[in-house]
């Protein structure tokens, strides 16, 4: 058992070393897409992972960072006489982000949440419209120019940097430790969905009547984080859950190759059982 820790240690160092790119960059695509979605290997096999709620400050991060160029930006600009970024073009975005942030990770919005949630919008939007119209006061004008110009969100290109380079910097670890702890694999043939834990299987579904279907408890997360949801197996009428994935990206792109896989059975025999099987056929015909 001592001799396996350094080896865990080292693999992930490497993991974390591969994955510094996802403290800047946390958009699933290319490389960082196989980072945290998961990947077709050369020998044909699926493998994805899964992720805790940690995940939805991925925008955040990314965000910081565009923000903190842009600020850094305007001081730049100063000595330079160039023309500057407003300064709440580049605070209010990030505040935004960040409430929507803690929101979506304390809170889950299903179906009649969103519908709810965007009907109270749509219903605030039209009211100040007709307000405006049946007035002579400019209702969205006043509240644009008061969220705008009256409140004073200022804020140092330190403040978002600092958060960005601490939640960027978990992010990685959370990535490289979920590669190593919480990865499934499909393989093109077999019988089995095996996950992995320290490369050691401690979990395993086998082939059978099945189905693999994607389940979104969170409508937010799915359009925010990229397909973000959960990968339940259920029995073949779809009546009875037998287990389930959670926290997943790209869920149902995920659970149809699974499904896919999982249509046919790989069926293989040793020499021995088809020596057995020949002789007792030959014994039939006798």
């Amino acid at each position: 058992m001592a001799s396996e820790r350094p080896g865990i240690v080292w693999k992930f160092f490497r993991m974390f070393v591969a994955s510094i790119g996802l403290m800047f960059i946390l958009l699933p695509v290319s490389i960082f897409k196989r980072q945290l979605a998961g990947k077709h290997t050369e020998g044909g096999d699926l493998e994805f992972y899964s992720h805790p709620n940690f995940v939805c400050t991925m925008h955040l991060i990314w965000v910081g960072w565009v923000v903190t160029l842009g600020m850094y930006y305007n001081e730049f600009a100063i000595d330079h006489e160039w023309g500057q970024i407003h300064v709440n073009l580049l605070s209010w975005p990030w505040i935004v982000v960040l409430c929507v942030t803690l929101i979506v990770m304390g809170l889950q919005f299903a179906r009649v949440a969103v519908g709810f949630l965007v009907a109270a919008l749509l219903v605030t939007g039209l009211g100040l419209w007709l307000l405006q119209l049946l007035s002579n006061i400019q209702f969205i004008k006043a509240i644009k120019d008061f969220v705008f110009e009256k409140i004073n969100v200022e804020l140092h290109w330190g403040v978002p940097m600092v958060v960005s380079f601490i939640l960027g910097g978990t992010f990685v670890c959370v990535a490289a430790w979920r590669r190593m702890n919480d990865r499934w694999i499909v393989k093109p043939r077999g019988n089995y969905l095996e996950h992995e834990n320290f490369q050691e299987r401690d979990r395993t579904i086998a082939k059978g009547a099945k189905t693999f279907v994607a389940v979104f408890p969170c409508l937010l997360r799915r359009y925010l984080l990229f397909g973000f949801g959960n990968i339940e197996v259920r029995s073949s009428t779809g009546t009875t859950l037998i287990d389930r994935i959670e926290g997943v990206f790209f869920a149902r792109k995920h659970a149809d190759v699974i499904k896919y896989r999982f249509s046919t059975t790989d069926i293989s025999m040793d020499a021995e059982s088809e020596e057995s099987e020949d002789d007792a056929a030959e014994a039939e015909v006798l």
